[in-house]
């Protein structure tokens, strides 16, 4: 890509489309977007590579239509992960401050930091992210930045990001047989909430559900910190095979329908009155199929709600969240969503889109490229050394992420646990 420092490039790789951002960055961090292809995606399910060889034709089909749009050369690209073997786990460290005059250095958090960063994990798992939930002074929680506070100890929360070598590894595959450099691998849930959150919310505290075609992306944030991620491996397919097989027709006049007329809302006289009916071949009338469609829908995404309800009730977040919920990606553009979310959370909820955002309207004001749009917000943070509450020596960050991963495959191949291939 040329000038490489200025454009940046951001590949979605989901269940349904594999979506392509080219951006670069005006002033105040805004991040325009140059120029995007979309193109279908196979070879992938709920997140996991099933077929390298057509993942890798969806990838260059995205990454075509993007640099047609843009005549840039794309040769290089910050790339999204998500899927259910995505976990995490808290890691709390403390150190004693021994100096006289008990004043916490910088030297003193970098010190914790690198201890509580040394986390075993088995070699079948690869750390994605570090990420800072809160520094602790003397059992006082929820400090930003302790350097020059006095204390005799000085603890540190951690949130641990990580997931399934072989998934990751075969994402790196299907893109590395696409020719391109992988600048980076970003949880998904993570790019998610950087586009479609505000400040304020982090602060807060609010919860991010990202429901895509094959997974539903969870990230809850507290102030202004990660606290909680989770995949579901559920999405909007779901809803487009039960419309299949409820009214007996193909899934991809089901996908038709689904984007076109399905909703949550009980307000739906006016959707299938508009379909072309006659290729259906169904012996009932338009308000009884309307009836049927809502009902359809209406039950899954109330099943599919209910599900991430009671994963974020288990760690106890659900009452300690004042912004409430945010919607975005695809299956956020289902009518009546808003309404439906509120009445199972119990809690205020909007569309999330990107925000911060210039370029064409279709990729900066749909949910749909929620994703790709926080990959490349992420990438420039990273890029920019910006603060993310992200512990990760910048030497690493220099180095690309194919190194990196190729020398954690090398310490694993050591200790002849997995098959080489990277």
């Amino acid at each position: 890509m040329p000038a490489r420092d200025e454009f940046i490039a951001a590949i979605d790789i989901g269940t349904t489309k594999v979506t392509t951002f080219i951006g670069s960055v005006k002033k105040n961090n805004i991040i325009e977007i140059k120029g995007f292809g979309t193109a279908q995606c196979r070879g992938i399910k709920k997140g996991l590579v099933v077929d390298i060889n057509e993942a890798t034709k969806s990838i260059l089909n995205s990454i075509g239509i993007a640099e047609k749009a843009t005549n840039m050369f794309v040769d290089s690209a910050f790339i999204g992960v998500t899927g259910k073997h995505i976990s995490f786990l808290n890691n709390w460290t403390e150190l004693n401050i021994n100096s006289p005059s008990k004043v916490i250095r910088k030297s003193d958090v970098d010190k914790l930091l690198g201890i509580a960063n040394r986390v075993n994990l088995s070699s079948e798992h690869y750390i994605l992210h570090t990420l800072i939930k809160q520094f602790s002074i003397d059992d006082e929680k929820d400090i930003f930045d302790p350097v020059g506070l006095s204390t005799d100890k000085l603890a540190v929360e951690l949130l641990i990001i990580y997931g399934s070598v072989i998934p990751i590894k075969n994402i790196i595959n299907s893109v590395k047989a696409a020719n391109i450099e992988i600048e980076d691998i970003i949880l998904e849930a993570l790019a998610s909430s950087e586009a479609v959150l505000t400040s304020e919310e982090k602060e807060s505290g609010v919860i991010m559900l990202d429901i895509g075609g094959g997974t539903t992306d969870v990230a809850i944030y507290k102030n202004r910190k990660m606290v909680f991620t989770y995949c579901l491996p559920v999405g909007g397919d779901l809803i487009t095979n039960d419309i299949s097989i409820g009214l007996n027709i193909p899934f991809a006049k089901a996908e038709e329908i689904k984007k076109k007329f399905a909703n949550v809302d009980y307000n739906f006289y006016e959707t299938l009155n508009k379909i072309n009916m006659g290729d259906l071949k169904l012996d009932r009338n338009k308000a009884a199929l309307n009836i049927r469609l809502y009902s359809i829908v209406s039950d899954r995404v109330k099943e599919l709600l209910n599900i991430v309800k009671e994963k974020i009730e288990a760690y106890g977040f659900i009452h300690s969240i004042p912004c409430g919920i945010v919607v975005t990606g695809g299956t956020a553009n289902l009518k009546g969503i808003t309404a439906l979310a509120t009445s199972v959370f119990n809690m205020p909820v909007r569309v999330g889109l990107p925000v911060e955002f210039e370029g064409p309207s279709e990729a900066v004001s749909n949910p749909i490229y929620a994703t790709v749009a926080g990959l490349l917000k992420y990438a420039n943070q990273i890029k920019n050394f910006i603060d993310l509450g992200q512990f990760e020596d910048k030497r690493q960050k220099s180095r690309s992420f194919i190194s990196r991963f190729r020398d954690f495959i090398t310490r694993v191949l050591k200790n002849g646990n997995l098959e080489q291939g990277v």
